[in-house]
C-alpha cells in the first residue's frame, strides 16, 4: 500500500510537474507518517524509512516500474518482522517464524522498534544505494508509450 501511495500515481504525477527527484523528497513524509503515527518511534525510524523510500524512488526510476519497489519493501518488512523477529511500533508479530533476543543498547539493536531503527541500518541503505546503482546504471528507463 505504501509503494502505491507514495512511488506510483503520485510520483509520476509530479514529477512530469516538477521533475523526478524534487518529487521524490515526498519519500521524507513517508518517513514523517512513520515518525508521527506509529508509537515509540525515534528519528533513526524517521530517518531510515525515509531515507528507504528514496532507495524505492531510485528503484522506480532506473527500472521503470513498481515491481521492484513493492517486492523489496514487502520482503523487507517479512523478513525484520516475520522471519528474524524483530519489533515493529513495539510488538513482535503474530507466527513469526523464529524467536530471536535482541541484546545491546538501542542504537544497535533498534530496540523497541526492531531494526528499522538500528543505526546500523544506514550502512545496509548506504550499500543498497550504491549496489542497486552499479546493478541498473545510466539515467531513466524508457517509459511506456501513452495513448491509444
Amino acid at each position: 500500500m505504501e509503494e502505491i501511495a507514495f512511488r506510483a500515481y503520485l510520483l509520476r504525477t509530479l514529477g512530469d510537474g516538477i521533475g523526478f527527484w524534487p518529487a521524490a523528497v515526498l519519500s521524507l513524509l513517508f518517513g514523517a507518517l512513520h515518525y508521527f503515527t506509529k508509537p515509540y518511534e525515534r528519528w533513526e525510524d524517521f530517518a531510515c524509512t525515509g531515507l528507504l523510500g528514496l532507495f524505492m524512488c531510485l528503484s522506480v526510476r532506473r527500472t521503470g516500474t513498481l515491481a521492484f519497489a513493492i517486492g523489496w519493501h514487502f520482503a523487507f518488512d517479512w523478513g525484520a518482522i516475520c522471519l528474524y523477529s524483530g519489533r515493529n511500533a513495539g510488538e513482535f508479530a503474530v507466527g513469526k517464524l523464529l524467536n530471536t533476543q535482541w541484546t545491546g543498547p538501542d542504537w544497535l539493536t533498534g530496540g523497541m522498534l526492531g531494526p528499522e531503527a538500528s543505526r546500523l541500518v544506514f550502512v545496509v541503505i548506504a550499500a543498497l544505494f550504491v549496489v542497486f546503482a552499479l546493478r541498473y546504471p545510466g539515467g531513466t528507463a524508457r517509459r511506456a508509450p501513452t495513448g491509444a
